[in-house]
């Protein structure tokens, strides 16, 4: 008769689900508490305990891993304010970890394509309870965070004894900023979400790959290549500000900034992605294509002009081969 060992295994198992969510959410809270140290570089890892516990044992787990967090941060951080600091990431780890677990084509794209989504519900989410249930407003701190930065390089080039018109410029310059800042915040913020998300997920991968599963990357950078229908998402907001700015000034103005700063920032990476598919074909050495972009961004306004105008004509034309290119109109 054949012995029957299944009964025990349930048991084993859900005692290994619990030993390795008690480890990674105690993991979890050492990583919490390096956000609060260390800031923009700890956030990226702190999704990381929640990534590999959702592909390892299931979302239940990790959100049951994520509110013990919460809970033994509370001491630290008061009452409900742990469990909302560990909610800032914890989504980010869970999403990115169940995308993980079920696979498919297409994951790394999809991985922080939707952990950026999640991230900037998220934050968006946090920043309302912040601002209207604890009584603080985290992005006007940033804005007086940076006008008193810039007011103390005025002060300092003055007591260097820079000339009179430079150190007005610099005063203008703060006077000035806080409306700008608040005019592009949310294209900072989208932009900001968008790279945690991506530095998280390349680092859950790593790690991943440290403990025997290999998960896809994206393909090499210089291949990249913005499909035709982005170009057409980017050009929305500032086409919807100008048709609303006459009856709503501040909403069209703010997504004219926005819809800008977003257009030129990604026409500019992918033109500084052309130039360098262009040296490296001609095989030139690492060293003259570092010097390319020290003269590019030496170059000013200029350089990133021409930036911009080579990552739109390479989304028209594919200088690089590497995709579609974009419809042209009859």
């Amino acid at each position: 008769m054949a012995n029957v060992r299944a009964g025990p295994t349930p048991v084993r198992e859900r005692t290994a689900s619990l030993t390795e969510g008690a480890l990674l959410a105690a993991l979890t809270v050492l990583v919490a508490l390096l956000v609060a140290l260390f800031g923009s570089l700890g956030l990226v890892a702190a999704p990381l305990p929640l990534f590999v516990l959702t592909y390892r044992r299931g979302v239940r787990t990790a959100v049951l891993s994520a509110v013990v967090a919460g809970l033994v941060l509370s001491p630290f951080f008061g009452f409900p304010q742990g469990l909302l600091f560990v909610g800032v990431f914890a989504p980010v780890g869970v999403v990115q970890g169940v995308l993980a677990r079920r696979g498919g084509e297409g994951l790394a794209p999809r991985a922080v394509l939707w952990g950026a989504v999640v991230g900037l519900g998220v934050t968006l989410v946090s920043l309302a309870v912040t601002r209207f249930l604890v009584g603080l407003d985290p992005l006007e701190a940033v804005v007086e965070a940076q006008v008193r930065g810039a007011q103390a390089a005025a002060d300092l080039s003055r007591r260097l004894g820079a000339p009179p018109q430079q150190v007005q410029q610099m005063e203008l310059l703060a006077r000035q900023m806080p409306g700008l800042l608040r005019t592009i915040l949310p294209a900072a913020l989208v932009l900001g979400v968008t790279l945690w998300s991506y530095g998280s997920y390349t680092l859950a991968r790593h790690v991943m790959r440290r403990l025997g599963t290999e998960l896809p990357g994206f393909a090499p950078i210089l291949t990249w290549r913005l499909p035709p229908a982005g170009g057409l998402v980017l050009v929305g907001p500032v086409l919807a500000g100008a048709v609303v700015q006459p009856w709503l000034p501040e909403v069209g103005r703010t997504l004219v900034a926005n819809g800008f700063m977003l257009s030129v920032l990604t026409f500019a990476f992918f033109g500084f992605l052309t130039l360098l598919h262009y040296l490296a074909a001609r095989e030139v050495p690492k060293a003259g294509r570092l010097l390319a972009v020290v003269a590019v961004f030496l170059l000013g306004d200029l350089g990133t002009f021409a930036m911009v105008a080579l990552g739109l004509v390479d989304l028209w034309f594919d200088l690089r081969r590497v995709g579609p290119r974009a419809e042209r109109s009859p």
